[in-house]
């Protein structure tokens, strides 16, 4: 057994994680990022304190965490974590010496891909992709059945692959990022930008004639019928997603693809428009066939997928 942490802007939750995926129990405290570093160090010491007691004298073997970040390619520092406040913090050696414990750390979007690779959607697959659909777009590759980290560990960055001209200038400073067209930021921004032009739309009935109640599930539900302003968000984060997703096709030729966050609560309705749009941009179409899934792990795949960091990255 071993225990998953996930850290996150808002909570920082730690799991018992058996060998079959299962959470046995798991503890929740607030992270209060702005409280710094050293405090948040403290949380997740006695988080994972609190789950040990549970273990009635039986000891884990290692400490797994998923962070919002960039994380060293040695699995050592996170380098850059922006919703926490962290730069170059050593937080491998800090917890281990507080735990007595090994830890392994790992980016959250990598983490979601262990999870659904080991116990989800691509589960069997050695070469598999994932993308999280969420406030922004983060990924996941598995080669071989081991995570490309990347020389300075910041492989599979996907919401920052150039994939069209821009809608808007991306928070990491370029236009034509990927998560400016495919994330729910990005539909969001397009329907409100219709909205002000004096588009009708359903989507402003649907946020009560309120733009700034404006979400990407309204948005969504809206293209489901046939309204205008949200048939073409949704084409415009489909159609480039389809690009990325080619483009990973044609590089890396994996597998499976696995889509997960929330905007992939739209189900098939975004399934079928993904592959779609995937299929006419692949290069050999004759004989490349990638299959596109939806993730099947919901709110523990930070958990699960941080308990199993070492057998990915680092054995």
């Amino acid at each position: 057994m071993n225990i998953g942490i996930d850290v996150g802007g808002t909570n920082v939750v730690a799991g018992l994680i058996g060998d079959s995926g299962e959470v046995f129990f798991k503890k929740k405290q607030p992270t209060r990022a702005r409280e710094g570093y050293e405090a948040v160090l403290g949380r997740i010491e006695a988080l994972v304190g609190q789950v040990m007691a549970e273990m009635r004298g039986q000891s884990p073997e290692s400490v797994g965490i998923g962070v919002p970040g960039i994380v060293s390619a040695d699995g050592k520092n996170v380098v850059s974590c922006p919703n926490l406040f962290w730069k170059n913090k050593p937080l491998k050696r800090d917890l281990e010496e507080k735990i007595h414990l090994p830890v392994y750390l790992a980016n959250d979007a990598t983490v979601a891909g262990i999870a659904e690779n080991r116990f989800g959607s691509s589960q069997g697959c050695r070469d598999a992709v994932m993308f999280t659909l969420g406030t922004g777009v983060g990924g996941s590759v598995i080669l071989g059945g081991r995570v490309v980290n990347g020389v300075h560990g910041v492989a599979s960055e996907f919401g920052h692959m150039i994939v069209g001209d821009g809608l808007y200038r991306c928070n990491c400073g370029k236009m034509g990022c990927l998560e400016t067209y495919s994330s729910a930021t990005a539909v969001i921004w397009l329907a409100k930008k219709r909205i002000e032009e004096g588009c009708e739309t359903e989507v402003l009935s649907m946020a009560g004639g309120d733009p700034e109640a404006v979400n990407a599930e309204m948005v969504i539900n809206a293209a489901k019928n046939g309204d205008a302003v949200g048939l073409e968000c949704f084409r415009s984060m489909t159609d480039h997603l389809g690009i990325a997703i080619s483009n990973l096709v044609d590089v890396l030729d994996p597998e499976i693809c696995v889509l997960g966050g929330g905007v992939a609560h739209a189900g098939a309705f975004l399934l079928e428009a993904v592959q779609k749009s995937t299929v006419k941009k692949i290069t050999y179409k004759s004989l490349v066939k990638p299959e596109i899934v939806l993730a099947t792990l919901e709110n523990d795949a930070g958990l699960v997928g941080a308990s199993c960091i070492k057998e990915y990255l680092y054995d």
